[in-house]
């Protein structure tokens, strides 16, 4: 299953309007401005937020200051849902992409809610599985595809689902530390995918120019590798 064909599905895709209106009247309201703090690495309230809309990127800030990127969180999608069934405090810092909406719902009160109704349960179950399926996709990029089909799957797993075109706002440095990549390196898969007419970069974003074309450059690529 290639992450080309199988994106993975935001958590209020899996929910009737009913259902959000549900999650929306129990959970806490939050407006965000572009690249606010949403949560800190370490925090320890138990918790679960959605993205209503907007976007979040989430990442850990390394010993030199550097921020590392690890995933790029569309509308509909949700985080912090382990603090909720686990003693672990949150992982990464995260923060807004542009113009962006939460609804914070407390543990308790999503504990409640799915006891209730047990479809919310099923619906964080099958995102999460999801997600998971996504860490998969990034560990065979990481460890097994050359040098431009690694950086354009990633490129894949990091989009928002929706839209034919994706613009993803982080840095190309940002990209290259999170590939374990030099500049160079990542500079000349990026120019390689620019030239085939399959991203163009621009200050402070990359953007996919066509994710059907991306997805149908890299399976014919790399094959079933």
């Amino acid at each position: 299953m290639d992450l080309s064909k199988h994106r993975p599905k935001p958590f209020l895709d899996f929910l009737t309007q009913d259902q959000i209106t549900l999650l929306k009247a129990i959970g806490r309201s939050r407006s965000l401005t572009d690249g606010q703090f949403i949560h800190s690495r370490g925090d320890g309230e138990p918790g679960i937020s959605v993205i209503e809309k907007g976007a979040a990127r989430a990442g850990i800030y390394g010993p030199d200051g550097g921020f590392i990127l690890t995933s790029f969180i569309g509308a509909g999608h949700s985080f912090g849902e382990f603090t909720v069934f686990t003693d672990l405090p949150l992982s990464h810092d995260i923060s807004a992409v542009g113009s962006t909406r939460l609804i914070n719902i407390p543990a308790q009160s999503f504990l409640d809610l799915c006891e209730t109704e047990p479809a919310f349960l099923s619906a964080l179950l099958r995102a999460t599985l999801l997600r998971s399926h996504v860490l998969i996709e990034m560990l065979h990029a990481l460890r097994l595809l050359p040098l431009v089909p690694r950086v354009a799957k990633y490129l894949l797993i990091m989009a928002p689902t929706t839209g034919a075109n994706s613009k993803l706002h982080f840095r190309q440095s940002d990209l290259a530390a999170t590939l374990g990549l030099s500049r160079a390196s990542m500079n000349r898969a990026l120019s390689e995918l620019e030239r085939l007419n399959l991203v163009r970069r621009d200050y402070g974003y990359l953007e996919i120019c066509s994710v059907p074309e991306l997805s149908v450059w890299l399976e014919k690529t790399v094959g079933d590798d």
